[in-house]
C-alpha cells in the first residue's frame, strides 16, 4: 500500500525532482511521512491523464507510476513545505481508495524490467549524445554532461527526465519495460530536438541542467 500524489507531469526512476507542496491533503502526506522512520518516507507519483491534482473529483490518472523517495524536506511559515524526492522503482496501480486519509492509497506492484543484453557501443553512443545536447542546452555549465550512469537502465530514465517531452511522451518512457529500446527512443528524441535547435536558433529554449520548481 502507497500513498498516491497525482501530478501532471511524470518522475522517472533515478531522477531527483523538487516539489512546492501546498494543498491540505498533501501537507498531510507531508506530515504523515515525516513522522515514519526515513526508510518508509516514500509515496507514489503518478501522471495526470485527464483532470487536475487540485479538482475535488479524482482525476483519471496512468497506471504505471514511480515511487518518489522523500530526500529533502523545509517546512515554510505558512504550513507549506519545499520538497527534494528521488525516482525509485516503477510500480502498477492494481487498486485506488481514499482511506481516512485526505490523499489516495493505492494498492501497487514493483514493475520489473525486462532482463535484456546491452551492446556496450550503444551504451556509449547515448552518453555522448546525452552529454552534448546538455552542452547544448547550456554551453556555461558542463558539470551536470558529467558522470552519467552506464547501467542502461538507469541511463536511460535519466535521459529521459532530462528531454523536454510532454507528459505523454514521458509516459511512453516509463511505460517501457526494454531498456534497450527505451535508450533507442530517448536517443531518436535527442536527435530530434538537436535539428530544431539548429534549424531555429531564436526560439529559446529551458536550460534542462537547472532545477525549477515543480507545484503540486
Amino acid at each position: 500500500m502507497l500513498p498516491i500524489f497525482p501530478l501532471n507531469t511524470v518522475l522517472m526512476p533515478h531522477q531527483l525532482m523538487p516539489l512546492h507542496i501546498f494543498e491540505n491533503r498533501y501537507r498531510r502526506l507531508i506530515a504523515d511521512l515525516l513522522a515514519l522512520p526515513e526508510p518508509e518516507q516514500r509515496f507514489g507519483i503518478v501522471s495526470i491523464v485527464k483532470g487536475s491534482e487540485t479538482d475535488h473529483d479524482l482525476p483519471q490518472i496512468a497506471e504505471v507510476g514511480t515511487i518518489a523517495v522523500l530526500r529533502k524536506t523545509a517546512a515554510n511559515d505558512d504550513g507549506t513545505f519545499e520538497i527534494m524526492v528521488m525516482g525509485g522503482e516503477r510500480f502498477d496501480i492494481r487498486s485506488l481508495s481514499v482511506s481516512k486519509a485526505p490523499y489516495l492509497i493505492g494498492e501497487v506492484s514493483v514493475r520489473p524490467e525486462l532482463p535484456v543484453d546491452f551492446d556496450p557501443a550503444i551504451i556509449s553512443l547515448a552518453q555522448e549524445k546525452c552529454a552534448d545536447f546538455m552542452m547544448m542546452m547550456d554551453a556555461d555549465n558542463d558539470n551536470s554532461a558529467h558522470d552519467l550512469p552506464s547501467e542502461p537502465s538507469a541511463l536511460s530514465f535519466l535521459i529521459g527526465g532530462l528531454l523536454p517531452l510532454t507528459s505523454l511522451e514521458q509516459q511512453s518512457l516509463l511505460n517501457m519495460d526494454d531498456a534497450n529500446l527505451r535508450l533507442k527512443a530517448v536517443m531518436k528524441i535527442i536527435n530530434r530536438e538537436t535539428i530544431l535547435m539548429q534549424e531555429i536558433p531564436s526560439v529559446p529554449t529551458p536550460f534542462l541542467t537547472r532545477v525549477t520548481i515543480s507545484p503540486n
